[in-house]
């Protein structure tokens, strides 16, 4: 469809609100042409909702006429008002009524639509005639600004003319809720306090309702049960300065439902898991949920937990200023002993913050209550050792276990219903938390948050190190490493991990605390810096490798730059083994919280923060541009750290932050984009591990622990039940014997405590208590003998001393031989498919399994892209890649796999750029149809099939309208109208062919399916 005419657009609107609900009338006034509520229908509804008199009604009527105020604090006042009701005294029964503007009940309410409505102002010479306006009760909640899709004017035009209406007639807006723009093509929506880079919305409506991507707005936003659960639970006021009004986004009403949905019909306490990327609005989803579980349980504690004080305070401060709409104020847990004065048996409502380590062995239990909700912060990171981790003590002589802070939690309330929140994905070292929390209940990645602008896009780019090396040196390196790789014996698996301890053990501060390098680095950055301040406060962040590293970059700025000495701050912990010179250039404690509100501020006069851990989560500086890394970081601390410069931000002048920048001196690219494989997209996230894996990892579990029995450690299959002690000189005792072992036997005992280690972790959700211990006693076992190996190898220890003492020397940097690569790169995080194969043909040698699901990953997402111009291409492609993955289960060779890979990728490029030159997205569509066709597929003349196209499409050009969809007569006709043009002219399908292609419905199907998943390219006028 696309809408050439704007009244067009208006009547399909129109008539899909008449569908769900809304009466479209005309104008309900005869004089006062200024005037915006209809007054008479709002007394009525009054009456009625509250089975009150006249004059009760009108006691309310008087009420809201006094609502005269600024624009917001009006409909502030409003909002109270529809949330709270208004308190009105009756004289009759002497008591104070609470009247209610509308009614939960979504059949009680009036929902009107008014289209053109004119409105007039004193002030103003003009009109003005906003396109549509909903009406509930009488009262305009919605005002929608529509465009042609054929218009000039954008939807920040549109999004203009809504705030230039606003200040003609504020009254339209003191009730408003929902500002809507569209030009069918693009639509968003917001609220009168949102710039207009806040809008969020949809880039395509869609008829399927399973598309979480994309729907129909008008259905989303204005079904009448919808709008009114948005009015009341996902819309509030928060008490900042100046107030903010808060509209909860289509991912954030999904998470909350399914949340709901989840906490009551969950058989256990597992409430689920919520993926929300950082910066798209994660504790306001927790402010919502929240608000729903209090309605759900009156009564209930809810208690939420981080694992970070900063976390804490920044968490418990968004609560505080949500509590006018939660109807109470946030309680924050400042110790262990308050805590549990607090959660005692407590048996009322609370809402109540605090962090995981304030739970210990002596908290003990607290309450079975079962209306206790658990809310947890960054579920992936202090949640997961409920079981407790076994460990032998040398010192006491026992075998001891040591619970998580998350541990002690839960078995202060057993019965308390718990639900996880992340703003990264559960990576692999993370899946047990499925297993604590229960599966996803709502996923919105980094690439849906991008594309629906609550976060801009990262662009990433990388520095080059050039370093003049001592050739001898290098060799005298290579040298000792060979000379002890030489002394071990390839037969012994302690070899191997004396070589790994070998290559971990080389001292990477040697660089990364060089001075001569950091100088020549910081040259590079302020270099770059200079380039990159004026994009818009010039805010940037550095993080460094380690404390010492950090103050010498802090130094080499201020040496290179002294004009700075304002400007650039030095965020660390401070100890009490700290330097004089160091303890000297950390920010203050006691002056902590000011610098950190101070670097937030847009007109701040800190311009580079250099931190090593601290404010690399949860601190927000919207302005925050570029961030330099030189520190290996990994995994969650690793997407946590980018997104500093994922937010949004707009300045007064309307100046809007494009993208954030990582510019990368320790090369961490691959880290980047092995996590990106399930960060980025969040499509097809699977638990790692199976169930029919968790059953068969539980039996080959039991099968090696009765291996371990009859050859190696006798006895063992009942050491869960000896005492502490008794366990620990089992261990030691073990040991001992293994010790005397060949060197064979030893290695087959330590592949056989792998493999209880891999499938203890397979089967953690179903083994008994009992399977736990036995594969702990074990573990401890294996540790032993490595440890044994490695610290009697005096050989070892004198040789990584020979190497890091070599390296030392090996070093000159100069600041002319670091260069920022220009070429590949920047990278856009955000769209990595090309990347990520490029990277898999790098580690395919020494990585195999990690190319293949980097490359597998890199096709799955070009299939996604290209899907939506080549459905059926696509579909080919991916019916491949399927064979293949199947393939590779049977393949022995990870090789063949790799080439297999590569050559559908090379389709896939070929796909893209698409042989025959058809520029036009129509005829693309039409051709990938006629060349799929069973009968038009034998014709080689491309040309032969570009002429069908062209005439396919030309015909339904001619005959299809905006009514496709709702219009049976209007199918029919262009159904018709494509048999006549393949029979009279084309011959299809030949009188002599029967079921090749199936008579020509099934071409004509196959041109409706298109059309429905891309109807804006058919209709009549569509420009590229």
């Amino acid at each position: 469809m696309d809408f050439t005419k704007e009244i067009e657009f208006e009547d399909s609107i129109e008539r899909e609100l008449k569908a769900i609900g809304w009466k479209s009338i005309k104008d309900f006034r005869t004089q006062n042409f200024s005037e915006v509520f209809n007054w008479k229908l709002l007394a009525s509804k009054i009456k009625e909702i509250n089975q009150c008199t006249d004059e009760i009604a009108n006691k309310a009527l008087i009420k809201i006429e006094k609502i005269n105020d600024s624009l917001i604090l009006m409909n502030k006042q409003a909002w109270n008002l529809i949330c709270n009701g208004i308190q009105v005294y009756d004289d009759l029964s002497k008591k104070w009524l609470n009247i209610n503007l509308l009614s939960r009940n979504e059949k009680e309410n009036e929902y009107q639509l008014i289209r053109q409505f004119e409105i007039t102002n004193q002030n103003f010479p003009r009109t003005r005639i906003p396109d549509i306006l909903l009406y509930i009760n009488g009262l305009p909640f919605v005002v929608m600004e529509l465009k042609s899709s054929w218009s000039k004017e954008s939807l920040k035009d549109a999004f203009d003319q809504d705030n230039s209406l606003q200040r003609f007639s504020p009254k339209l807006y003191a009730f408003n809720v929902i500002i809507f723009l569209s030009n069918y093509l693009q639509t968003k929506y917001g609220n009168i306090t949102s710039k207009f880079n806040r809008f969020v919305g949809w880039n395509q409506w869609t008829f399927d309702e399973k598309d979480k991507n994309s729907s129909n707005p008008i259905k989303w936003l204005f079904d009448t049960q919808k709008i009114i659960d948005l009015i009341f639970d996902f819309t509030f006021y928060s008490e900042e300065t100046p107030p903010v009004k808060y509209l909860a986004l289509p991912h954030q009403y999904r998470a909350v439902v399914s949340t709901v949905d989840k906490l009551q019909n969950a058989k256990d306490n597992r409430g689920g898991i919520v993926w929300h990327t950082q910066g798209s609005g994660k504790s306001i989803t927790m402010i919502y949920l929240v608000n729903k579980i209090r309605q759900m349980s009156p009564m209930s504690t809810i208690l939420v937990v981080t694992d970070r004080i900063s976390l804490d305070q920044q968490l418990s401060q968004r609560f505080l200023n949500a509590k006018n709409f939660l109807r109470t104020k946030a309680e924050i847990i400042e110790s262990r002993s308050k805590l549990i004065e607090k959660l005692k048996n407590k048996q009322q409502f609370g809402l109540i913050f605090t962090t995981v380590q304030k739970f210990a062995e002596h908290t003990g239990f607290l309450s079975d209550r079962n209306d206790i909700y658990i809310l947890v912060d960054e579920a992936h990171r202090s949640q997961n050792n409920i079981e407790g981790e076994r460990k032998i003590s040398h010192e006491t002589e026992e075998m001891i276990v040591k619970f998580g802070y998350a541990s002690f939690m839960r078995k202060a309330f057993p019965n308390a219903k718990i639900t996880g929140f992340t703003g990264t994905p559960l990576m692999r070292a993370d899946y047990e938390s499925t297993e604590i929390f229960g599966d996803y209940n709502d996923i919105y990645s980094m690439n849906d948050s991008v594309r629906d602008g609550t976060t801009v896009p990262i662009y990433y780019e990388t520095t080059h190190l050039k370093l003049d090396i001592d050739r001898k040196s290098l060799e005298e390196i290579d040298k000792i490493q060979r000379n002890y790789a030489q002394s071990l014996n390839p037969n012994d698996i302690s070899s191997e991990q004396k070589i790994d301890t070998l290559l971990k053990s080389v001292n990477h501060s040697v660089i990364f605390e060089n001075p001569k390098i950091i100088k020549a680095k910081a040259e590079q950055i302020l270099e770059h810096y200079a380039k990159q301040k004026n994009v818009l406060h010039g805010k940037a962040m550095l993080v460094a490798s380690s404390r010492k590293a950090a103050l010498l970059y802090y130094q080499a700025f201020l040496q290179l730059e002294p004009n700075l000495k304002d400007k650039v701050i030095l965020v660390v912990t401070r100890t009490n083994k700290d330097s004089k010179e160091l303890s000297e250039a950390i920010i203050p404690d006691n002056n902590k919280d000011a610098i950190a509100t101070e670097f937030r501020s847009s007109t701040s006069k800190y311009k580079i923060a250099i931190v090593v851990d601290m404010w690399l989560t949860g601190f927000d500086v919207p302005d925050l541009d570029v961030m330099y890394i030189d520190k290996i970081i990994k995994w969650h601390n690793l997407m946590q750290a980018i997104a500093r410069v994922n937010r949004t931000y707009e300045n007064d002048l309307g100046n809007k932050k494009e993208s954030g920048l990582i510019v990368d001196f320790s090369n961490i690219w691959k880290h980047i984009a092995d996590a990106l494989i399930q960060y980025a997209s969040g499509a097809d996230i699977k638990k790692q591990i199976t169930i029919e894996d968790v059953e068969i990892g539980k039996n080959r579990l039991m099968e090696s622990f009765q291996v371990v029995n009859d050859n190696y450690v006798n006895g063992i299959l009942t050491f869960d039940q000896l005492s502490p002690h008794e366990k620990y000189q089992f261990i030691m005792f073990s040991f001992e014997h293994l010790l005397k072992l060949s060197s064979d036997e030893k290695t087959k005992f330590i592949l056989l405590a792998r493999k209880i280690k891999r499938f203890r972790k397979i089967s953690y959700s179903i083994i008994p208590e009992k399977a736990c211990i036995i594969a702990s006693c074990v573990e401890a076992i294996n540790n032993l003998l490595s440890r044994s190996s490695i610290l009697g190898d005096d050989n070892l220890s004198l040789t990584i001393e020979k190497i890091n003492e070599v390296i030392s020397q090996v070093i000159n940097a100069d600041s002319s031989k670091i260069t920022i690569k220009k070429g590949k790169i920047p990278k856009d995080i955000n769209t990595v498919a090309d990347i990520i194969g490029d990277e898999a043909n790098e580690l395919i040698k020494n990585h195999p399994h990690i190319a293949l699901e980097l490359l597998k990953n890199s096709i799955e997402t070009q299939i996604n892209e290209i899907r939506r111009v080549r459905p059926i291409f696509a579909k080919k492609i991916s019916d491949k890649l399927l064979h293949i993955l199947k393939e590779s289960e049977r393949l022995a060779n990870i090789d063949d796999t790799f080439k297999m890979l590569v050559d559908i990728g090379k389709e896939l490029k070929e796909g893209r750029n698409f042989g025959i030159n058809i520029t036009d997205k129509q005829l693309r569509a039409f051709f990938d149809i006629v060349s799929n066709d069973d009968y038009l597929k034998h014709n080689n003349n491309s040309e032969v099939l570009r002429q069908i196209a062209v005439d396919l499409n030309s015909a339904v050009k001619e005959n299809i309208t905006y009514q496709f969809y709702t219009n049976p007569a209007v199918q029919a006709k262009v159904v018709i109208a494509l048999t006549k043009l393949l029979k009279n002219k084309y011959n299809y399908p030949p009188d002599k062919i029967k079921g090749i292609a199936g008579e020509s419905g099934l071409l004509v199907d196959s041109i409706r399916r298109e059309i429905k998943i891309n109807p804006s390219y058919f209709t009549r006028g569509e420009r590229n």
